[in-house]
C-alpha cells in the first residue's frame, strides 16, 4: 500500500466531515484510479475546488507538490518490497491454497507462541506500564491497528496512552518525549524502528537514535535488541508463510494487560 493511500485514509479516519480536507480525500478516493491520469485542473475541477486549493493539500499531506502526490498515486502491490505484504502474503495465498490451510497456519502459530512466550519480557512491559505515566503506542497499517486496541483495552484498565494513526504526528511525539515517557513499538519485521517504512529507498529513522524516552518493541526480529535505541522487546515466533502476527498481536497484549493488572493491585 503507497503512502498517499496511507495519508487519504488517515485523513477519513481524523477529519471533521464538512473540512476540506475530508472533501477532498473523500473524492480522491472516490475516484482513485484518475489520480494518475489527470491533471490538477480536472481534479479540481472534479472535487469542485480551485488548483491552487488542491496544491495547499498535496502540502498539507506531506507532498512537495500536486506532482509529488501524483507521482505517488500508482496502485503497486508491493510498492516498497514489503513481500509480507497482505496481498501478496494472505490473500494470494488464500486464492491458490486450500483455506483449510490457512485455519492450520494460525493454529499451529497460537501454539508455537504459547510454547515459546516470554512471560518475563511481559512482565517487564507490565511494570513499565505502572512505573510510566506518559506513554506512546505506534505501528503501521495492521501494527498501526494493534496499537488502537492495545490502547482502549488499556482504557479498560483506567490505563490511557497515546497513538496516532497520522505518521508526522507519530514522528513529532517521538520527538518530543522525555525520560518521563514509555514509547511501545508493534512492528512485526522491526524495520518501523529502522527505517521509513513508506518512502521510497526506506531511509533510515534518524530521530530513534535521538530520542530520549524509554523503547519497548514488540516484534518477531530478535535483531532489534542489537540497536542501540531499543532498550527491551517482547520477541515472539514468526511464522513461515502466511503471516499471523496481527492475530498473535491480540494474545500477546491481553497477556500484557493481565499481568499489569495483577501487578497493579499489588502496589495497592
Amino acid at each position: 500500500m503507497g503512502i498517499l493511500i496511507i495519508r487519504l485514509l488517515t485523513i477519513i479516519n481524523t477529519q471533521p466531515l464538512d473540512s476540506t480536507l475530508y472533501h477532498i480525500a473523500s473524492i480522491f478516493l472516490q475516484h482513485y484510479d484518475l489520480i494518475e491520469l489527470y491533471s490538477i485542473g480536472e481534479m479540481a475541477d472534479l472535487a469542485k475546488v480551485s488548483k491552487s486549493t488542491l496544491s495547499k493539500f498535496a502540502r498539507q499531506i506531506g507532498f512537495d507538490d500536486y506532482l509529488h502526490l501524483k507521482d505517488n498515486a500508482g496502485f503497486i502491490t508491493d510498492r516498497y518490497n514489503n513481500h509480507y505484504n497482505y496481498l501478496t502474503n494472505i490473500v494470494q495465498e488464500l486464492d491458490q491454497h486450500n483455506y483449510m490451510d490457512y485455519f492450520q497456519t494460525i493454529k499451529q502459530s497460537i501454539d508455537l507462541l504459547q510454547d515459546t512466550i516470554d512471560i518475563i519480557a511481559i512482565d517487564r512491559l507490565a511494570d513499565d506500564l505502572i512505573a510510566y505515566n506518559k506513554v506512546g503506542v505506534f505501528g503501521l497499517i495492521f501494527s498501526e491497528s494493534a496499537s488502537i486496541d492495545f490502547q482502549y483495552k488499556l482504557a479498560y484498565n483506567r490505563k490511557f496512552v497515546f497513538t496516532f494513526q497520522d505518521l508526522d504526528k507519530q514522528e513529532a511525539f517521538i520527538r518530543q518525549a522525555n525520560e518521563d515517557t514509555l514509547i511501545i513499538v508493534f512492528s512485526n519485521s522491526g524495520n518501523f524502528v529502522r527505517h521509513q517504512q513508506v518512502t521510497e529507498g526506506k531511509p533510515t529513522k534518524n530521530f530513534f537514535s535521538k530520542m530520549k524516552a524509554k523503547l519497548f518493541v514488540i516484534t518477531s526480529d530478535p535483531t532489534v535488541l542489537d540497536l542501540p535505541h531499543v532498550d527491551d522487546a517482547i520477541i515472539y515466533p514468526t511464522s513461515k508463510g502466511i503471516q499471523t502476527h496481527f492475530i498473535l498481536y491480540q494474545i500477546i497484549m491481553d497477556l500484557i494487560i493481565s499481568r499489569y493488572r495483577i501487578k497493579l493491585m499489588k502496589t495497592k
